[in-house]
């Protein structure tokens, strides 16, 4: 991780692992979208009392040093919510998973304090976890999921993106199951596309790094 010089403004474009992965196995990559990241932002410095007006109120973020993009999707964070949702947080009990056993029951139970919302739940690789009597669904929506871990031949680690669906805040759980010595299913199959972003960007313009796929 590096700084980018805020002097103009710079778009800085990378492949993450998942692209990388998708071009190394001779795929193609099709960006269609993308999202922003103010995760080097401290907004405590937003200064209302400054001498010279409103109009210098942010000048010390403003000239904040911006990260460069990351190529880790899971390390990717962003603050930036509408103002009338200010100080919100999603809150998920557990963030990571280790070690699980084959046919492992997981539950997600996000919440936002404050408002009533319902949440996207998006499974990166079916593979290594479904969810719980949804078949080969990738994406669910509702208030929780229950999630089970699957049969796979070497261990193996994927995540789930959980998004409010009013908040639009995020989080992303890790899970790591381990190897099954009598599975025949390997963790190595196609992935679910909406979540596998290939592409990681920065924009100089108040926001670290960007994401897109």
């Amino acid at each position: 991780m590096g700084f980018l010089d805020n002097s103009t403004v710079t778009v800085d474009a990378i492949l993450t692992k998942r692209g990388r992965e998708i071009l190394a196995n001779g795929g193609d990559l099709n960006i269609t979208k993308f999202a922003l990241s103010d995760e080097e932002i401290d907004y405590t410095l937003y200064d209302v009392t400054h001498p010279n007006g409103t109009d210098s109120y942010g000048a010390v973020i403003e000239n904040m040093s911006l990260l460069e993009a990351t190529p880790n999707r899971t390390d990717f964070r962003s603050f930036l919510v509408d103002q009338s949702l200010a100080g919100l947080e999603l809150k998920i009990d557990q963030l990571s998973y280790n070690n699980v056993d084959t046919n492992t029951i997981i539950g997600l139970n996000p919440s936002t304090p404050g408002i009533t919302e319902n949440y996207t739940f998006i499974i990166e690789n079916t593979n290594i976890v479904k969810f719980d009597g949804g078949g080969g669904q990738t994406v669910q929506i509702g208030n929780s999921v229950t999630l089970k871990s699957q049969s796979i031949t070497t261990a193996a680690t994927t995540t789930v993106s959980v998004t409010g669906n009013v908040s639009g805040l995020s989080k992303v759980v890790t899970i790591a199951v381990i190897a099954d010595p009598t599975s025949n299913n390997s963790p190595e199959g196609p992935k679910n596309p909406t979540l596998s972003s290939p592409l990681g960007t920065s924009g100089a313009t108040g926001g670290g790094g960007t994401y897109s796929g």
